[in-house]
């Protein structure tokens, strides 16, 4: 691997692409995401629309860099909880990995919404460019499940009470990951999808104003309420629950 220094045109280049990344969130947290264009950010930077071509070469090519820096730092912040937990029989870092995918959440408004909330109208994400930071959060989350199992922290449910129709989705999720090394059967996927599903719907609400004022005052306790109800649904022995240590905050 090469260790030669970076160039003071390289510096200049990256420090002028990342004031154009921050002009451009600025612009969307104003005026929404769908508004974003080239010649907006140039305007606001001083610059010709032609020169900022040379830095993105598109709108989509802005936003997709938008979108892989947040999903970069969520999925920093909730590693480096989970790495920073202990490993001590119980759900303390399960916990630890929701509550730091919250507060990332609540801190960051405009860059979770980019990436969890409404679609910005005729962009589709690259898949190649997106998916390895998109997924660090979930293998973060995915990690400490397979933990869990191997613990014996979590009891899988009966898969034969999954509905057909639920288990051949789950099957084909589980064949599909494979190919990238997860191994996970489709009852886990029940588990982790489920797990999912009211995590994001719970920190999307409080990032999107959806809970009630007076809820909304408790929102942390309430979060980590439902979290540990959650963990206990998808099999976490409640000991482990109950034993758990949440972060301050």
């Amino acid at each position: 691997m090469s260790n030669a220094p970076v160039t003071r045109r390289q510096r200049l280049r990256d420090a002028t692409a990342e004031e154009i990344k921050s002009v451009a969130r600025t612009l969307m947290a104003r005026d929404g995401s769908s508004s974003l264009n080239l010649r907006a950010v140039a305007r606001e930077m001083g610059m010709t629309a032609s020169a900022l071509y040379r830095y993105f070469p598109s709108r989509d090519a802005i936003l997709t860099a938008l979108i892989t820096d947040a999903y970069d730092a969520v999925g920093e912040a909730v590693e480096q909880a989970v790495a920073a937990a202990p490993e001590d029989g119980t759900a303390t870092a399960m916990l630890a990995g929701v509550h730091a995918f919250r507060r990332w959440a609540v801190d960051h408004p405009q860059e979770y919404g980019l990436i969890y909330g409404t679609p910005v109208p005729g962009y589709e994400a690259p898949e190649e460019e997106t998916k390895e930071a998109a997924m660090r959060t979930n293998f973060a989350l995915l990690g400490l499940l397979a933990r869990g199992l191997r613990e014996g922290l979590i009891t899988l449910p009966n898969q034969d009470r999954l509905p057909p129709e639920v288990s051949a989705v789950l099957t084909d999720m589980a064949d599909a990951e494979h190919k990238a090394q997860l191994g996970l059967a489709p009852e886990v996927w029940a588990l982790a999808m489920q797990f999912w599903v009211v995590l994001l719907g719970s920190i999307s609400a409080e990032v999107f104003g959806h809970l009630p004022p007076t809820l909304g005052r408790g929102a942390g306790a309430f979060f980590d309420f439902t979290m540990r109800r959650a963990l206990a649904v998808v099999g976490v022995r409640q000991a482990a629950i109950d034993a758990a240590v949440s972060p301050p905050g």
